[in-house]
């Protein structure tokens, strides 16, 4: 079942040593130049294993493992990962998901690839360096000792939601400063940079933060959309978030805005589009509204967009997983360059733990289909074991076939059961449970937060 894994994993490993791709992505015409006991091609594995640990506790550890009694200073990684550019990894990720779309073979929505886009805010260190790129959060408070300055970056991802995979993504300053002039990206212009990854075979699903005329016309002409929206988003639309509105699936003509008018036209997109509003009654009775550029009722029917939609949560616990699970914010570095190599480094894992597993996942949705609830592998295992052979499976040169049995048993021993209409008690309840805020955190901190890798 993990025949292909070897396959690509050869790719991975060989890709780091060619010398085309080191040289498009060292910093400094003579790094690399020379065999060092810390090279181009272990660099981006050590940062792609990233740890738990102090930096020299985990050096350590991947010295003894790979049997080498050179010792590794932290000082030498920290001057080595300065000759390495994050792009590395960047391409990486692109690469995982060229390769993982190449045959065809993924699961589907309607004859949909489906995509979904979402921001985060992640939080950084802070450093001189890193608040150079990222204009930091000014915490206000009327103690003077406690005011201080946050360096933010917004962090935003083309996921399919259906195969895990990150199309695409992207890590850039979130807040402007009247100290520099470093452009501050919202989610709408990020989302428009992912546009060039999006195909006429795709949906993409946006929450209320995204819509507005120049994305729907720039979103039409290249893929489809289905955008949730806010009651002040389109006046047309208004009537459809009344519960008892007698329409509930409407084809409307929506203009742009005046101030946009001239430059619709400089790029030759119209200045009015059809767009199809559709209401959507949740089960707690909340009425949401969700616009859409697939207009005939044959690919779409009205019945369709309350699930539809809800695959879209499928990017928040994708952030969940990069976030607390893979401890994203636990940055290995003080400079821009370290967490921006932190960042894409797990997104590829990501999208390699994606390829391992997909065939997997496939043949225990088909073996438990007559189950009550269908199986699959959980990530908390894919990943730690993942991480724990990432130098056997992306830099040494043993065959890895013996090695990716016993991890295919090991996916297999503590698979997770899907279960779909699941609902969740509220996060608060003080007056049934006598929970706090602080006890809610202190509680997840100490038995519920799982992260993998050491």
């Amino acid at each position: 079942m993990l025949k292909k894994t070897a396959e690509f994993s050869v790719v991975f490993r060989d890709k780091k040593r060619d010398i085309s791709f080191i040289e498009r992505h060292k910093i400094g015409t003579q790094s690399f130049s020379r065999e060092r006991k810390l090279g181009f091609d272990k660099m981006m594995t050590m940062i792609i294993k990233k740890s738990n640990k102090s930096i020299q506790n985990s050096l350590n550890d991947i010295q003894l493992d790979l049997g080498e009694e050179v010792s590794i200073s932290n000082s030498a990684y920290t001057q080595a990962r300065a000759k390495l550019n994050y792009t590395a990894f960047q391409e990486y990720a692109t690469m995982a998901a060229e390769m993982f779309y190449e045959d065809g073979e993924y699961e589907r929505y309607k004859g949909f690839r489906l995509l979904a886009i979402d921001g985060s805010v992640v939080t950084l260190p802070s450093s001189k360096d890193i608040s150079s790129e990222f204009n930091p959060m000014k915490v206000c408070c009327q103690i003077e000792g406690f005011k201080k300055e946050v360096p933010q970056a917004r962090a935003s991802v083309l996921f399919d939601v259906l195969n895990t995979m990150a199309v695409d993504a992207s890590f850039t300053n979130k807040n402007k400063s009247e100290e520099n002039d470093l452009i501050a990206y919202d989610e709408r212009t990020l989302a428009l940079q992912h546009l060039k990854y999006c195909t006429k075979e795709d949906l993409v699903v946006m929450d209320r933060g995204y819509p507005s005329y120049e994305l729907f016309v720039k979103y039409d002409k290249k893929t489809n959309f289905l955008v949730r929206l806010k009651k002040t988003s389109f006046a047309k639309a208004k009537a459809l978030f009344d519960k008892h509105s007698e329409k509930k699936d409407v084809m409307l003509e929506i203009n742009s805005q005046k101030y946009l008018k001239e430059t619709l036209r400089k790029e030759n997109l119209p200045t009015k589009m059809k767009v199809r509003f559709v209401q959507v009654i949740l089960d707690n009775g909340t009425v949401e509204v969700l616009a859409t550029n697939v207009l005939g009722n044959d690919k779409l029917q009205t019945s369709d967009f309350k699930a539809l939609y809800a695959k879209r949560w499928g990017i928040e616990t994708y952030y969940d997983l990069i976030k607390n699970r893979l401890n994203l914010e636990n940055f290995t570095g003080l400079t821009a360059l370290a967490v921006k190599q932190d960042f894409y480094a797990t997104i590829f894992l990501t999208n390699y733990e994606a390829m391992v597993t997909y065939d997997l996942n496939e043949e225990l949705r088909e073996s438990t289909q007559e189950n009550k609830y269908v199986q699959k592998v959980n990530k908390a295992v894919s990943f730690n074991l993942i991480k724990h052979k990432v130098f056997d499976l992306l830099y040494n040169d043993e065959p890895i076939a013996q090695m990716l049995e016993q991890m295919e048993k090991l996916f297999l021993t503590n698979t997770i059961v899907m279960r779909p209409h699941r609902s969740s008690k509220p996060r608060l309840d003080k007056d049934a449970q006598k929970s706090t805020i602080a006890t809610n955190t202190i509680h997840h901190l100490k038995r519920k937060k799982k992260s993998v890798g050491n």
